[in-house]
């Protein structure tokens, strides 16, 4: 069902922390909601007691083609949005690209059209208000269980 990244999670402990660096909160606020709608994992900001797992940020680059991307790395992962392509997009798209690459985040890999996890967010249907759908909800049910 999910074509997930096996080597790659930012999920440590049953949650995943990550730190704000990114201008797109409003973005960031819907994927963490509609993440944390689901069970088992726990997405959250990071805090003075706790160790970010992911680092949100921003970085410009118009060779990019990419509007955000998920890479794991030496400590704490990296998911980076491109304003370049973010800035000109509306809100939903917006929201898209970030609930997706939060997918990503969680251990999730593309999938059709009709899911978040579609592989061009921007792309994603606005009409299914950028909310998880029943395809990304089993692909997460998948790799974490209930």
């Amino acid at each position: 069902m999910s074509l997930e990244k096996a080597h790659c999670t930012s999920v440590d402990g049953g949650e995943l922390v990550y730190d704000d660096f990114t201008k797109y909160n409003n973005s960031l606020s819907h994927a963490v909601n509609q993440w944390n709608s689901l069970n088992p994992i726990n997405v959250k900001a990071d805090t003075a007691s706790t160790y970010a797992d992911l680092d949100v940020s921003d970085y410009t680059s118009s060779s990019d083609s990419r509007a955000g991307w998920f890479d794991c790395s030496a400590g704490a992962d990296d998911l980076k949005l491109n304003t370049h392509h973010m800035d000109g997009f509306n809100d939903s798209q917006k929201h898209a690209v970030m609930t997706h690459e939060f997918g990503h985040a969680l251990k999730l890999g593309h999938g059709p059209e009709i899911a978040v996890m579609d592989a061009c967010p921007p792309c994603y249907n606005p009409n299914m208000s950028n909310n998880l759908q029943s395809w990304d909800i089993n692909a997460y049910h998948n790799v974490w269980g209930y």
